[in-house]
């Protein structure tokens, strides 16, 4: 089995394979620069020793004696063919432990910016598992208005954001709202999509929320500064379950379709900038609206509304 270094270059974790050298004394000859210089060339391509040798301008007893220690390190592997022997790389770098330090490496470790949704979202992941539902509206004709979702695929991606956080649940946490009704499980912890229209669980909350979904000449968005009506604006809630106070509800939704792209985006993507001021407080809310800054038809940009 091999062994692997894992690097992080501030855009995400990346592995080597590594072979781990057991004596102090087996690492000064394959240290060498000369040792390094062949172990670069045949990381990309296995050589024979005659042009090997010639590609490295060495000869042929140094590229013998080189050959020999890297072998018996165990870094590179020689086949015997008609016309001499092929030389390959077997690993691409080698290490010496100081200290065999077994350190547990979780490859969901979090780095400061999603520490900001890990906090807003906490009372959702319990022991890097999901505890409570994702609640989405159904894709058939219900409620007064006979509505349909339309905006129920956006939870796939906030599913890839959690990822990060959780393992995979063994039971499907993604319900429909009419199925949070008829089975009567308003008790638990709640991350509701989309606005009242077309998911009755946001109708069944909407009273309990800081900024409400309002209907008068059509839908809007109700907070302290007035009422928002764009499609493109939405809204990212969290309240205590009015149902159950040790649970939480999260509402990510908007008046359209888009309104609840938009505050899914900024839920998600652009987490480390919403919930950058988050302190723990319950109820909280922001208004969010979303942009096509780059002008190819997809929201690529977020400006929350204080």
């Amino acid at each position: 089995m091999k062994n692997y270094i894992l690097k992080n270059d501030g855009e995400g974790y990346f592995v080597n394979d590594t072979k781990v050298i057991e004596n102090i004394n087996d690492v000064k000859p394959i240290a060498d620069e000369k040792a390094i210089s062949i172990m670069k060339k045949l990381s990309k391509k296995p050589y024979n020793s005659a042009a090997l040798a010639k590609e490295l301008k060495f000869d042929k007893k140094t590229i013998a004696f080189y050959i020999g220690k890297l072998e018996k390190a165990g870094l590179i592997s020689i086949e015997p063919q008609k016309n001499g022997e092929l030389i390959k790389a077997v690993y691409n770098s080698f290490s010496y432990e100081i200290n065999d330090n077994k350190i547990k490496f979780d490859p969901k470790m979090k780095t400061k910016e999603n520490q900001y949704a890990l906090n807003f979202f906490s009372k959702f992941i319990n022991n890097g598992k999901f505890d409570g539902y994702i609640c989405v509206g159904a894709s058939d004709p219900h409620g007064e208005y006979k509505a349909v979702a339309r905006d129920s695929h956006y939870t796939a991606y906030l599913g890839m954001f959690f990822g990060q956080f959780i393992d995979l649940p063994q039971s499907m946490p993604i319900i429909l709202d009419t199925d949070v009704i008829s089975k009567n499980l308003f008790k638990k912890n709640l991350i509701v999509i989309g606005g009242p229209v077309t998911n009755l669980v946001t109708r069944d909350i909407n009273n309990f929320l800081p900024i409400k979904f309002i209907k008068e000449e059509g839908w809007g968005l109700k907070d302290r500064n007035g009422i928002h009506i764009r499609d493109y604006e939405g809204t990212i809630e969290k309240i205590k379950n009015p149902f159950d106070k040790e649970k939480d509800i999260i509402l990510i939704g908007g008046i359209r379709n888009v309104g609840t792209l938009s505050a899914m985006l900024a839920a998600t993507r652009f987490s480390n900038i919403t919930f950058k001021g988050y302190n723990g407080e319950v109820p909280w809310s922001l208004m969010v609206r979303g942009y096509d800054i780059d002008g190819d038809g997809q929201i690529d940009s977020i400006e929350t509304v204080k």
